[in-house]
C-alpha cells in the first residue's frame, strides 16, 4: 500500500516538474523578440522578363514562320513583276538596207545625190562592247546635166571593213537602244565616173572607168577631158568614219547609220556620205 501511494507521488512529482519546465520555456519563448522583415515583393520587370523570353521564344519562332509566308514572299514576288527582262545584244548578225548616197565638197560640182543599198555580216564576243564586221555597199549616183548633158548615170560599189564600238543605252526597254561608233576601210570600184575639179585645180579620175571626152562647165574651169594612159588602175581605197544606232520595234531589229568616206582617186579625193537605215538579224 505504502509503495502504491510513493509510486503515484512520485509520478505527480514528475508531472509537475515538467509542466512547470514547459511553462517556463514557453515564457522565456514568449519574451523573445521575434525580428519580423517585411519581403521585399519580386519586381515585375523580373518576372515579366522571364514571362516575356518564353512567350517571346515561341511567339517568334511562329512569326518567323509566318513572315516567310506573308512578307518574304510578296517581296519576291515584286521583284520579279517589277525587273523587266534584259534585253539580248548580238553576237553574230546579218544586216540589209538601203538609203541615199550623198556626194560632198566639190564632187558635187558634176555629181548629184543617188541610192544605196548595203549589206553587213559582224560580230561581237557576247555581251561585249568592241566587235567587227564585213559591209558590202552599192551605190547609184546621179549626173548633172549642167556639167555633162550626154553622160551616163556614175555608180560605184564598195566593200568595207569595219571596227565597232556599241553602248547599249537600257537593256531594260523593249526598245533596247543601242548607239555605236564605227571607223575602217575598204576598196572601191566605180563604173561611169564623171571627173571633177577640185580645190586645188586638179582633175580628178577613176582610171579607166571614167567618163571621159567632155567638157566641164564648172567656173571658173573650162577643161577638156582626155583618157589618161599613166595610170588605169580600177580599185580604190578608203577609210571612212561614222556613228549609228539599234533599237528594236514591232519585234524586228532596226539600224540606222551614216558615216563619212573618204576615196583617195587619181589626182584627189573624193568626199561622200552614205545614210543607211535597214533591219539587222540575229
Amino acid at each position: 500500500m505504502k509503495t502504491r501511494i510513493f509510486a503515484l507521488g512520485a509520478i505527480g512529482l514528475a508531472a509537475a516538474i515538467t509542466i512547470g519546465s514547459a511553462e517556463a520555456s514557453a515564457q522565456a519563448k514568449s519574451q523573445t523578440r521575434i525580428p519580423v522583415r517585411k519581403e521585399e515583393p519580386k519586381e515585375p520587370p523580373k518576372v515579366d522578363t522571364i514571362r516575356i523570353r518564353v512567350v517571346d521564344t515561341v511567339t517568334i519562332r511562329g512569326r518567323t514562320d509566318t513572315v516567310v509566308r506573308t512578307v518574304t514572299l510578296p517581296v519576291v514576288h515584286d521583284t520579279v513583276m517589277q525587273m523587266l527582262p534584259i534585253q539580248r545584244l548580238p553576237g553574230w548578225y546579218g544586216a540589209i538596207g538601203g538609203g541615199v548616197a550623198v556626194p560632198m565638197n566639190t564632187w558635187r560640182n558634176t555629181t548629184k545625190d543617188g541610192g544605196s543599198i548595203q549589206g553587213q555580216v559582224g560580230w561581237f564576243p557576247k555581251n561585249g562592247a568592241l566587235g567587227a564586221r564585213l559591209e558590202g555597199l552599192g551605190n547609184f549616183l546621179n549626173h548633172r546635166s549642167s556639167g555633162c548633158f550626154a553622160c551616163d548615170d556614175p555608180k560605184f560599189f564598195e566593200l568595207n571593213l569595219d571596227a565597232v564600238l556599241r553602248f547599249p543605252l537600257d537593256r531594260t526597254s523593249w526598245l533596247n537602244p543601242v548607239v555605236y561608233l564605227l571607223g575602217g576601210g575598204g576598196i572601191d570600184h566605180f563604173s561611169d565616173f564623171i571627173p571633177f575639179v577640185n580645190s586645188d585645180g586638179k582633175i580628178v579620175t577613176a582610171g579607166s572607168n571614167t567618163f571621159f571626152g567632155i567638157q566641164s562647165t564648172v567656173p571658173p574651169f573650162n577643161v577638156v577631158l582626155v583618157r589618161q594612159t599613166d595610170d588605169n588602175s580600177d580599185w580604190f581605197w578608203n577609210y571612212n568614219f561614222g556613228a549609228g544606232l539599234d533599237f528594236t520595234a514591232f519585234k524586228l531589229h532596226w539600224y540606222v547609220e551614216s558615216k563619212y568616206t573618204t576615196i583617195s582617186l587619181h589626182n584627189g579625193n573624193a568626199h561622200y556620205w552614205p545614210i543607211i537605215a535597214g533591219l539587222k538579224f540575229y
